[in-house]
């Protein structure tokens, strides 16, 4: 038997981190097309600044590929166990499904533990990072963000066109900002120019040389046309707001739900010591902490839940297909995900305690699997 049990254990751990890597490199494939693909294309990041944001970005995505992964593995080894009279040959020597499946139970506990360790301490810092070095990049170097011979449209009202980048200088800019009904304010051609990042203004600063800036007035001539106000310069200088393109340089406070442990930990022992906060105010933030250890604490846990739903799920399937298994999976984590995503929305009205509220998937898929494992057991 322990023979047996070591063979359930390998077995189903490997089938589980094949998918669990499987599911991360798809998670992380669906941010780089969201974020990385284009800028990739249009040469803003190398192949090593590409690298490093996959790396950054492996701690989140491996928090939520675990419940996936693990939920799909023990799917597709029960299952195949199953259809191959397996679990049903040991039934008839005495085994209980209990003892067979115990070793899975095993890797769920250690799977469970596992992923609290990367949902306290390392996926909560991982999107700020992210964000970080993407605006590390920008700041450093913000003349790779504006494309020769493309509309670049990333700032809010504001279009640039330039015609060529040499010996990191601009030729033939120009610029169109467009007023908040979408009417043309302001056109600048410029001969040439240079772009750097202002960190104390928190702007990008471009600077034209040997131009025209044509302004457009909203009163109408005569004729119905707008006549612009022609003004010619040798040297002028354009700040361009950054937070909309990059986010606020000087974040008033860092959210909850980007700290680890620790930080949580440590913003609440600063909620206790601080005397000029009214008690509502004091218990309102206590409990916004509590709910997003008990969320990273909850998620991990569904690991377990998940463990516990998939063994009589793959008993019951007694089939060996991977497409069919893959899909209760997913189902299954969708739903499970959406309840969380849902609960956490509620996190601002401390009377429904969140902290408490955000445990209600697990509870309910845990009473689910309590009684398909049971009713497995008797059969």
């Amino acid at each position: 038997m322990k023979l047996y049990g070591r063979y359930v254990l390998v077995e189903t751990t490997a089938v589980c981190v094949v998918a669990v890597v499987g599911f991360v490199g798809i998670l992380l494939a669906a941010n780089a097309v969201r974020d990385i693909v284009e800028w990739v294309a249009m040469g803003r990041l190398t192949l090593a600044d590409t690298a490093e944001v996959l790396r950054i970005l492996i701690p989140s995505a491996v928090s939520y590929a675990l419940p996936l992964g693990t939920m799909t593995g023990i799917l597709i080894v029960v299952g195949r166990m199953s259809a191959q009279n397996e679990i049903l040959a040991m039934k008839s020597i005495g085994i209980g499904l209990g003892t067979i499946v115990r070793p899975i139970f095993l890797l769920a506990a250690g799977g469970t533990l596992f992923s609290a360790y990367v949902n306290l301490y390392h996926a909560p810092d991982s999107t700020g990072k992210y964000r970080q070095f993407f605006r590390k990049i920008i700041v450093e170097s913000p003349m790779r963000f504006i494309a020769p011979k493309t509309l670049n449209d990333y700032f809010h009202g504001c279009v640039i066109y330039v015609d060529s980048l040499v010996d990191g200088h601009f030729n033939a800019m120009k610029i169109w900002q467009f007023a908040e009904n979408n009417l043309l304010e302001m056109y600048i051609s410029a001969r040439s120019g240079t772009i750097n990042f202002d960190e104390q203004s928190d702007a990008f600063l471009l600077k034209l040389n040997d131009g025209n800036a044509e302004s457009f007035s909203e009163d109408l001539s005569p004729s119905g046309v707008r006549i612009p106000q022609i003004m010619a310069f040798k040297n002028i200088s354009i700040k361009l707001p950054a937070s909309e393109f990059i986010g606020a340089a000087h974040s008033t406070q860092k959210k909850f739900r980007h700290m680890a442990l620790g930080e949580l930990l440590e913003a609440k022992k600063t909620l206790n010591s601080n005397k000029s906060l009214p008690r509502s105010e004091i218990r309102h933030g206590k409990t916004l902490i509590n709910m997003q250890i008990s969320s990273h604490v909850a998620n991990a846990f569904g690991i377990f839940v998940m463990a516990l739903l998939a063994i009589p799920l793959g008993v019951k399937t007694n089939r060996s297909d991977t497409a069919l298994n893959i899909g209760i999976a997913l189902s299954l984590c969708l739903g499970y995900y959406l309840a969380m995503v849902m609960l956490a929305l509620l996190g601002e009205n401390t009377r429904l305690r969140p902290d408490i509220l955000i445990w209600a998937p697990n509870v309910a898929l845990m009473a689910l699997g309590f009684s398909l494992f049971n009713r497995a057991t008797r059969h």
